[in-house]
């Protein structure tokens, strides 16, 4: 989708030759000669997505319209102010960065830099509404499919049938961890647990929802779930939301077990150090199941084999968990949990062989 842009300049040789040399680029360009007429056109168009603006003008300065632009223009509308002065001062600098404007451009300007400016900004716009028709798209996907889970559940009393309905709609979406993945982790929760000395109940709900901790991901796009190959930084803040996406999901039923599953979900990806998402919390403000999640969820990515990495060997992946690779480090785990890994590595390893990938 074009942008199209409102230049608004006073002095008319200005503002033709901003407007021939941004209509030779193929940007659809309006033209006022004055703050006053700039706003009423940015009140009454919304299809205007750039404004490129003089400061010093009659009946109303620059500073003025992109203010009043601002307080008037409806929450859900993006525009980018672009300012092109031979004339403001640092004053008037500060009040323009304070109203979000993008970018100055001093008078006499170069029409190249004035057109890379201005690209900019298009590079933003578009951003934007990509992430705009990503958002509306997942959350209706989110919705659809949380009306499926509760569904599913309607009839469902064992925590073990609210888990196979969750997984059931998950594996719609070919997630390629979905088969052995999730059954080595339920293992090894499950090992973890009881080598902490939990309850039986306690240590039955993780064996049921560490599986699900990744449930989230229905609502990831495939070319990003299934990319053979590291993730760019835009893709990773999309992948991040699976986190958020899943505790919205698992957190719909009351059941014990699910409730679990909710924490883990949405607290998988912190660290006991901090940095992680969604939240950025650390150490004991993550769930102790999420936690165990944690240091397993990365044991097994380490075991197993994808589509930018091999398969490491028990020696291998217990050297990374425990003494760092540069990407992984111990202090993004819990040191009881270290200590517990390290008491069970023998057993981990026979978990791992049992539902190795083929």
């Amino acid at each position: 989708m074009s942008v199209k842009i409102l230049v608004v300049e006073d002095e008319d040789v200005i503002r033709d030759v901003a407007v021939d040399s941004l209509m030779d680029e193929g940007y659809e360009c309006i033209e006022a000669c004055n703050g006053a007429i700039g706003l009423d056109m940015i009140l009454a168009d919304p299809k205007i997505d750039i404004v490129l603006s003089d400061i010093l003008m009659p009946k109303k300065n620059g500073i003025d319209m992109i203010s009043e632009a601002v307080k008037g223009k409806s929450e859900n509308r993006s525009i980018e102010f672009i300012i092109m002065t031979g004339h403001g001062g640092a004053e008037e600098a500060i009040d323009a960065l304070k109203l979000g404007v993008l970018d100055f451009i001093q008078k006499p300007f170069d029409l190249d830099y004035l057109v890379h400016v201005v690209k900019r900004a298009e590079e933003l716009i578009n951003l934007r509404r990509s992430n705009q028709d990503y958002q509306l798209n997942l959350e209706a996907k989110v919705t659809e499919k949380t009306q499926e889970v509760q569904d599913l559940l309607v009839n469902l009393q064992m925590a073990h049938g609210e888990a196979l309905a969750c997984l059931a709609v998950a594996s719609d979406y070919r997630d390629p961890e979905t088969g052995n993945h999730i059954r080595r982790i339920g293992a090894y929760a499950h090992l973890i647990a009881k080598k902490l000395n939990w309850s039986d109940t306690r240590i039955d709900e993780i064996l049921l929802a560490a599986p699900l901790h990744d449930a989230g991901k229905i609502g990831t796009p495939d070319l990003i779930l299934l990319k053979p190959g590291p993730l760019d930084d835009n893709e990773f803040l999309i992948m991040k939301q699976h986190a958020l996406n899943g505790h919205a999901i698992l957190s719909q039923s009351d059941h014990p077990v699910m409730k679990v599953a909710a924490n883990i979900a949405l607290g998988h990806h912190e660290r006991w150090s901090g940095g992680g998402y969604p939240h950025n919390i650390k150490g004991a403000e993550i769930p102790i199941e999420a936690r165990i999640v944690t240091l397993v969820d990365v044991y097994d990515a380490l075991r197993s084999k994808r589509p930018y990495k091999s398969e490491f060997s028990q020696e291998k992946t217990l050297s990374i968990i425990f003494e760092g690779d540069g990407r992984t480090n111990p202090s993004h785990f819990d040191p009881e949990l270290l200590e517990v890994l390290e008491s069970c590595v023998d057993e981990m390893n026979l978990i791992y062989s049992k539902w190795i990938d083929v």
